[in-house]
């Protein structure tokens, strides 16, 4: 057990949220939002929407973290309210490509910035940069934990006023004229298909809001700071995101971004600073570090939970609140990702999955509700209903325009059906799940001796 000293404080848990949002993504998709639907208020108002949903989500899974605080995400919460089999799947798919793919592409964009700096000048090849980052975070995480933990906050808290620094040099080039809604053309001639498509990019870009969930067990006075710490985070992840892409996309030159992926040094470069270029940099490895940093943290809970349980091998049990084998055996999937798979391949055969979860988790909630209505929900039923209707409708459009990587996902997806029968026919630290008829969850161990 964690000791009370050394469990996560609620600033940390912020953090730890802002850190697993605001990555790769946060500084990759504006220019390509802009190219589909064309004018920068449609992107502004597409990162809006999907801020709501993702807030909606953020009280959800705060609510079922408060009656289940424990660690282990949607593989816990879907184990307990509905089967062990569909946890089991859950766990596997977090396994494969909620951890250790976004790990994988991290540490591949690490080694890309990084390879022309002086202390890698030996190191010509950007998966072998990447491999040293993923070592290197992983020892932190497995040895250090609280030491950890405190350098993560402060890598997170240094790119905050980073971004902060950044949206101040660029603001003297904002012109309101891009963003006057009356220069929108009507609904009717909006790309309906570019909408869409951008809805889910800025769905990836939003990722990472549920993050405590997985280290719910080592958040100080849990049942009371779950809900606090979710909506905490994710309401200041939403502010950042709109005051920066309002920064961005209001800039007299914002169409010299259409389609482009490094975006911010684009718009850096006519800002009038020299020092803009030089912090857009910076900002963009310190999102890469933090979120390689927070997601190394935060996966081996999850298989942790899953070996005690039964469902993984006994080696990744939790040790005396240690973690160290769940994380070396993380690292091992993510290196064989990073040297000979394709983080592309992934995200698009299985990364609909991830939100197929999210759904059957807010699904799990709505039962538990019905059952029990002392269960607090905030903004119910509407929070439940906009999250359930908006990820579903991305999950449908993604299947429909990639039926054949769809396929192939669910494929990828069934040793985690393995390892549930196994888990479930050796009995070996299978916890017995039981909803009683008021919605109270009781775990009972069984173990076989």
């Amino acid at each position: 057990m964690t000791d009370g000293h050394h469990k996560v404080g609620f600033t940390s848990a912020v953090l730890l949220i802002i850190g697993n949002v605001i990555g790769a993504g946060t500084f990759a998709v504006s220019g390509l939002m802009l190219s589909r639907v064309g004018h920068p208020v449609l992107v502004l108002f597409i990162w809006l929407i999907a801020g709501v949903v993702m807030l909606c989500g953020a009280v959800c899974y705060g609510a079922l973290a408060r009656q289940m605080p424990e660690s282990g995400g949607e593989y816990l919460f879907i184990s307990r309210i509905f089967h062990p089999m569909l946890g089991c799947l859950a766990g596997w798919v977090s396994l494969l490509v909620g951890f250790s793919a976004p790990i994988a592409v991290c540490a591949f964009a690490l080694g890309e910035y990084t390879r022309h700096w002086f202390i890698f000048s030996g190191l010509a090849d950007s998966r072998a940069i990447g491999t040293v980052f993923v070592v290197l975070f992983a020892i932190m995480h497995c040895f250090g934990r609280y030491q950890g933990l405190m350098i993560q906050n402060l890598i997170i808290s240094f790119k905050l006023v980073l971004i902060g620094a950044f949206i101040y040099l660029i603001s003297d080039q904002i012109a309101m004229k891009q963003l006057n809604v009356s220069s929108l053309s009507s609904p009717a001639d909006w790309n309906i298909d570019g909408l869409s498509t951008c809805f889910i990019w800025a769905f990836f870009a939003y990722s990472g809001w549920n993050s405590v969930i997985y280290v719910a067990s080592e958040i100080k006075a849990s049942q009371q700071n779950l809900m606090k710490v979710t909506m905490t985070g994710s309401c200041l992840v939403l502010l950042i995101y709109l005051v920066l892409n309002y920064a961005i996309l209001g800039q007299e030159h914002v169409y010299d971004i259409l389609g482009q992926v490094d975006y911010l040094l684009l718009i850096a470069e006519h800002s009038s600073s020299p020092w803009a270029v030089v912090i857009a940099a910076i900002i963009v490895n310190l999102a890469l570090l933090s979120s390689l940093s927070a997601l190394i943290m935060m996966g081996p809970r999850v298989y942790a939970k899953m070996a005690d349980d039964g469902y993984l091998p006994e080696f990744l049990q939790t040790k005396s609140g240690n973690y160290h084998n769940a994380i070396i055996f993380q690292g091992i999937v993510v290196l064989l990702i990073l040297w000979y798979g394709s983080f592309e391949f992934m995200l698009t055969s299985i990364g609909y999955l991830l939100g197929i979860c999210c759904v059957m988790t807010v699904i799990g909630l709505v039962r538990l509700k019905l059952k029990d209505e002392n269960i607090n929900v905030l903004f119910w039923p509407y929070a439940p209903a906009i999250f359930i209707a908006s990820v579903t409708f991305c999950v449908i459009y993604h299947v429909y325009m990639h039926p054949i990587h769809s396929l192939t996902g669910l494929v990828m997806v069934l040793p985690g059906f393995l390892f549930w029968f196994l888990g479930k026919n050796t009995k070996a630290n299978v916890v017995k799940e039981k909803v009683t008829s008021s919605g109270t969850l009781t775990n009972t161990p069984r173990r076989n001796r």
